[in-house]
């Protein structure tokens, strides 16, 4: 390849070994592939591979760097002076550290248990033993919240306040994924002091009594002082019933802080209309004043009630060895810093990882700095990670701070930006983009150059990128829709605005043949066809900022014919088929729920119709399974029938499991058949099996019966879950895909639409932040505190002192958001500017739309050739020619036919060679297999099994003794019998001769023995002799004399043939000789199979019989 723009960027990763490096890498300029130089250079130098950490963001990002890396190593196995170490490098690596963060932290415990204060026995919560163990936790917090004495003002003035169970609930979620967070900032809080009444009531009457002064009635300030002395006296009558009182503060508005009330000419000159106003609004202060440092109280009371809780969680994990993903980072921190153990486990992991490599490191949590930064510098003694000073080489960060747009998850820019100012002192950056094509590039730099600007501690600079693709030689690069709509609409006329145009972008691409980069099946059947092809729906990704539009975003492709697949925040439980499946469930545990049970019958489950319905409450039905009562339908009517499976399925429900139910409703009631009549059966299908998966690990981590199965589903149906879907790549399914942009990163799709860019921020959101002091957030004491909201009306002070830093750090991450939006496009990029802009400027820019910014920043930006301003209409489709159908064959030809194939399909296909034994010789096998009826698998008993088990694997040429004793462990046999029998059989002549010779242990063969009848079977050993190949069968029959031997042989005989043709068919190559190795205690007798060839012509005869039988 030729060089780049950064080659010497590039060089210098792969070369400069000895320097601290951190490597800013826009999008699509190949991070991964400097990562892997990186560790092949390390490798090459003479690193070993165990001395190496790599930590990725996902598991896909770990899984596809270990690939790459074991593919590069590879190509170094050749001769070579880095041969040696490749290979060394080769058997490590499926046990090296190229891992997720989490994955990395479960080392260092793994490693350092005690001092990480572990049990013995640890586990990693998945998801939803995660999700079950939260609502167990839950319920006990909610028991203490609602009896404890001490918290009832507490929760009762919070319920005044608006603050409801589901808020703090929320609470209790983030506290409990941060909370090592929370413990930093926990402290004791005392409960809340209620409202003093009288002294505001005593602030108000000099107020009122100012309306004295005014000679017209019908002033408007009088009008409003006269209503302020009737709350005034309101609040009075209220005074000794703080809870009361709470909701008389809480409807204050008749305070009126307006300043243009009242006329000057209507009051005395001894009172100023300005002073009248100046007291009501000093007034109005007061009350929200008195209102806010309550809601301080109440919050900051629940917060520590919860909090500690959520600590108290995390201490009981521990202890228990049930961990969760979160916990494995913040005791992997604490193994490091804790002042008795920390610094050996420091030099110990230092020791073990001398070199650590970071990727993404934009976007992962700050813990993850801590732990490379306290491995790589185990000397220095230092509470502030950015003091430490590891030695050169000893860390590698590879990142772009312009893509950090999880901030959500804890990752933070100024966490980046400080470690590069630490760390970074030889930066390196590449800029060469391989992904996208110039124009592309070009607008991209033009826009974004413009609206991310470098801001200490909260946006880096712009870098822009460079690119070598040439356009696309059909459809425009850029194109802009919605241009020039800015004009006052409904968010709901927005919204249609913005998805028809989208649909009609897609189908203008499709119809048009808008061309795309890619590889395309070559017509004349040779290798794919790598250039510019016509893009389909698979090559087209809709990006989405949340899950609003999404469902109306389907619903317009398929109305257009566009197939498609949703990714994008998706409701585990509120997908058609699950929520069935749910119904189904819910009437068969609850007979008297009517509701349920109708809806059930109503549901592609059961089929049943209205007037299915309407028929069997006509004819006197009950709607309850248990007693249906007498309808006079029959008992193949919908109703009738589907009603008697759900009170047969409900007599079992006492003695089955939930996941049990749950398949069986799946399966009797045809769930995936059904998925066939909907629109994407597979995406059904995968819903389906997800929630049996689902079913499965709640069973395994809470147990229960149906009926707190759910109840559990209820409750998350309820928290209103929402995740983006990671779907495995179907290359069989052409379909456009919709996924948030959060979703994308990391991806690249070769027409990217940009959409809902016009959706303005949600108001009144519940928020939950740990600041730094610094940053804002403190409490009384400038302690750095924990600012929580639960809508804009309901917030703590460390809120509302952090919430000007945070608007504005929010909007500089969406500015990023969109930037990893426009990357994702390779040769096609649609942006969508729909919007409508406010008659008066939002306060904060978060406010303000991303199409807005987008149409700001791309306004200079003129219509060219590769840039073009759409307003496009839907297209028709190119459509596929109907496929030629042959006429539908009279029914009698039909039957004839399906019978034929019923026929042919009952036919076996292949036989094994212990079958030909048994069903060639019945006569002399019937007593052998009477005996054998209780053997299990193909060696038949135990001792069986442990031989073949240990000759698999043994040492030909030694005695096997270890492997035996293994074998015979894991099989529950006489040790010392299975130890004689190996020995014997590595004694015998065969074994002997075959150690020697070119040998093969458990070699699966087949063959075809006619047309329709395939040969099978494992040979135990196999060897070439310089006149053939040799056969060995053991066997560990017990025999009595020598007559007994010959039987034995007599009726093993044709199946040592069948081995012995399957592999003289198989390799071409002559068997010249098969024989049976009988092993008994301490000894091994070999006999061979008499007259092979003619056992062998046997076999065939008899398969050639038993074809012409079953035809």
């Amino acid at each position: 390849m030729a060089d780049t723009s950064d080659q010497a960027a590039r060089d210098r990763i792969a070369t400069d070994l000895g320097s601290t490096l951190f490597v800013e890498a826009s999008a699509g300029t190949g991070k991964t592939s400097a990562l892997v130089n990186r560790i092949v250079a390390l490798i090459t130098s003479g690193v070993a591979m165990e001395h190496i950490a790599a930590i990725t963001f996902t598991d896909r990002a770990a899984t596809e760097l270990r690939d790459r890396v074991r593919r590069r190593l590879e190509h170094l196995t050749d001769d070579g002076p880095h041969t040696d170490a490749a290979n060394a490098a080769l058997v490590e690596l499926d046990g090296a550290a190229l891992c997720t963060l989490h994955a990395f932290a479960q080392r260092i415990l793994i490693e350092h248990p005690i001092e990480a204060g572990l049990p013995p026995a640890v586990e990693v919560m998945d998801e939803v033993s995660s999700l079950v163990d939260f609502d167990e936790r839950w319920d006990s917090l909610l028991h203490t919240l609602l009896d404890d004495p001490d918290l009832a003002f507490t929760m009762l003035a919070g319920r005044e306040l608006g603050i409801s169970l589901d808020h703090i609930r929320r609470l209790a979620v983030r506290f409990d994924e941060n909370w090592d967070q929370v413990d930093e900032r926990l402290v004791s809080t005392p409960d809340p002091v209620p409202v003093d009444v009288l002294a505001i009531v005593a602030s108000l009457r000099p107020l009122v009594d100012l309306g004295d002064h005014c000679v017209e009635a019908d002033d408007g300030m009088a009008i409003q002082l006269e209503m302020v002395g009737a709350y005034a006296d309101e609040l009075e009558a209220v005074a000794h019933d703080p809870l009361s009182a709470i909701r008389v503060l809480g409807d204050r508005k008749v305070v009126s802080n307006s300043t243009r009330l009242g006329n000057q000419k209507n009051w005395t000159g001894a009172v100023p209309i300005g002073d009248v106003r100046d007291q009501m609004q000093d007034a109005r202060a007061l009350l929200d004043s008195e209102i806010a440092h309550l809601t301080d109280q109440v919050i900051n009371r629940i917060v520590s009630v919860v909090g500690a809780a959520a600590v108290a969680a995390a201490s009981r994990r521990q202890r228990q060895g049930q961990l969760s993903f979160h916990d494995l980072l913040v005791l992997a921190r604490r193994s490091l810093t804790d002042e008795a153990t920390g610094p050996g486990v420091r030099a110990a992991l230092h020791d073990r990882y001398r070199h650590l490599l970071l990727d993404e490191f934009q976007d992962t949590d700050p813990i993850q700095i801590e732990l490379t930064a306290l491995i790589a510098d185990p000397d220095t003694v230092t509470d502030d990670w950015r003091q430490l000073r590891p030695p050169p080489g000893s860390l590698f960060f590879v990142g772009d701070p312009k893509q950090s747009i999880y901030g959500f998850r804890r990752a933070d820019i100024a966490l980046y930006l400080d470690a590069r100012q630490a760390f970074g002192t030889e930066g390196v950056r590449l800029e060469q983009n391989f992904r996208t094509t110039g124009p592309i590039i070009a607008w991209v730099n033009d826009v974004f150059s413009r609206l991310i600007a470098e801001e200490p501690h909260a946006q880096p600079e712009y870098a822009p990128l460079t690119s070598t693709r040439p356009a696309a030689t059909v459809g425009p690069a850029v194109t802009l829709l919605g241009v020039d709509s800015d004009h006052g609409r409904t968010a709901a006329q927005l919204r249609l605005d913005d998805i028809t145009d989208v649909v009609a972008a897609v189908t203008t691409a499709l119809a048009d043949g808008w061309t795309v980069w890619k590889a395309a099946p070559d017509p004349d059947g040779g290798p794919p066809i790598e250039g510019w092809h016509r893009c389909t729906p698979g090559d087209i990704a809709i990006l989405v900022r949340s899950r609003k539009p999404v469902a109306d975003l389907a619903t317009a492709l398929a109305e257009a014919g566009v197939p498609h697949r949703i990714e994008a925040g998706t409701n585990p439980w509120a997908a058609d088929e699950v929520r069935d499946i749910l119904m189904a469930l819910q009437a068969i545990d609850d007979p008297t729920d009517e509701l349920a049970l109708v809806t059930a019958l109503r549901s592609p489950l059961f089929g049943c119709g209205d007037d299915d319905l309407l028929a069997f409450h006509l004819g006197g039905g009950n709607w309850d399974h248990q007693q249906p009562g007498t309808s006079g339908l029959p008992a193949d009517h919908a109703v009738v029938s589907g009603m008697a499976w759900m009170a047969r399925v409900h007599t079992q429900r006492p003695w089955t499991g939930p996941a049990n139910l749950v398949e069986q409703v799946v399966r009797e009631r045809r769930a995936m058949e059904l998925a066939l009549c909907g629109y994407r059966p597979r995406d059904a299908w995968r819903r389906i099996r997800t929630f049996l998966d689902t079913t499965r690990s709640y069973g395994e981590a809470r147990g229960g019966d149906l009926r707190s199965f759910l109840s559990w589903c209820r409750l998350h149906t309820a928290d209103d879950v929402r995740f983006d879907e990671v779907i495995p790549p179907e290359p069989d399914d052409d379909a456009v895909r919709i996924l948030t942009t959060h979703a994308a990163k990391g991806l690249e799709f070769p027409v990217c639409v940009l959409s809902e860019l016009g959706a303005r921020r949600p108001a009144g959101v519940h928020t939950v932040a740990f600041p730094d002091a610094v940053g804002g957030g403190t409490d009384s004491a400038g302690q750095a505190a924990i600012a929580v909201a639960f809508n804009k009306d309901l917030a703590n002070s460390a809120h509302r002192a952090h919430s000007e830093s945070a608007l504005r750090l929010e909007h500089l991450e969406r500015l990023r958001l969109l930037y990893v939006g426009a990357t994702r496009a390779r040769d096609h990029l649609i942006v969508s500017l729909h919007r409508s802009t406010p008659k008066s400027d939002p306060e904060n820019l978060v406010n303000v739309t991303s199409a807005e910014v987008l149409h700001g920043a791309a306004s200079g930006i003129g219509p060219t050739k590769t840039i073009v301003h759409m307003e496009p209409t839907v297209r028709a489709l190119p459509m596929l020619p109907a496929p030629d159908t042959a006429p539908i064959p009279a029914h009698a030809e039909w039957r004839a036919a399906a019978d034929r194939a019923r026929s042919d399909g009952a036919r076996r296909r292949t036989v094994a060679a212990t079958t030909i034994a048994v069903e060639a010789a019945p006569a002399v096998d019937e007593e052998s297999e009477q005996a054998r009826q209780g053997e299990a698998g193909r060696h038949g008993t135990g001792v069986g099994r442990a031989v073949h088990s240990a000759l698999e694997v043994v040492d030909m040429t030694g005695t096997g003794e270890l492997q035996a004793r293994h074998a015979a462990t894991a099989e529950d046999v006489d040790t010392d019998l299975v130890v004689s029998m190996v020995a014997a059989a590595l004694a015998s002549p065969s074994v002997v001769e075959a150690a020697r010779s070119e040998h093969w242990r458990e070699l699966f063969v087949a063959a075809p023995l006619s047309a329709d009848l395939l040969l099978e079977g494992y040979i135990d050993l196999a060897y070439r002799t310089d006149s053939g190949l040799v056969v060995i069968d053991y066997k560990t029959d017990s025999w009595d004399d020598e007559e007994d031997l010959s039987a034995r042989v007599a009726r093993y005989r044709l199946q040592g043939a069948a081995y012995a043709l399957a592999l003289q068919k198989a390799t071409g190559t002559r068997v010249e000789r098969m024989a049976f190795c009988f092993l008994g205690s301490g000894s091994a007798v070999e006999r061979d199979v008499p007259n092979l060839d003619a056992a062998m012509s046997e076999v065939e005869a008899w398969a050639g019989a038993a074809t012409s039988e079953e035809t």
